[in-house]
């Protein structure tokens, strides 16, 4: 069985020689948790990283970083070039807010919910996906399938 990243938590990280940077840990929630992937694991996946400058008149600003440009997928941290990092509870609303905009427009928005089910074994079209077995019982086998 072959484990895959299941999960991810928004986290801002101080990168040596990179700065901070504000993306999704990638990791799997059966084996490990976020605070895992990041203290202990040797490398950890980092999806879509967008860079965190202070303006003075702004405020802190959300960009995406040049590395997005390259490359369409997570990409991996070594752990030990990490100094610090937040944890998306802690995050500013304000880089939350900024981080999820630009996401929805770079990649349509995120997090929508599937549409509903449909309900009481009824399909898309009102056809009931469940089969009675007492109704089953009571029919017999058509003559084209005796042999």
């Amino acid at each position: 069985m072959k484990l895959r990243q299941n999960a991810r938590e928004l986290v801002l990280l101080d990168l040596s020689g990179t700065g901070l940077l504000l993306g999704e840990v990638r990791y799997n929630k059966q084996t490990e948790t976020v605070a895992f992937a990041l203290e202990k694991s040797a490398f950890f996946d980092f999806f879509f990283p967008c860079s965190v400058s202070f303006d003075p008149q702004r405020g802190p600003l959300v960009h995406p970083h040049v590395i997005n440009a390259m490359t369409t997928s997570s990409i991996r941290i070594q752990r030990d070039k990490v100094n610090f990092f937040v944890l998306s509870p802690d995050i500013a609303p304000a880089l939350k807010a900024q981080y999820l905009d630009i996401i929805s427009q770079v990649m349509g928005p995120q997090g929508q919910e599937p549409a509903a089910p449909a309900r009481k074994g009824r399909s898309e079209k009102g056809v009931s996906r469940v089969v009675e077995i007492i109704k089953l019982k009571g029919k017999k086998d058509s003559p084209k399938d005796k042999k």
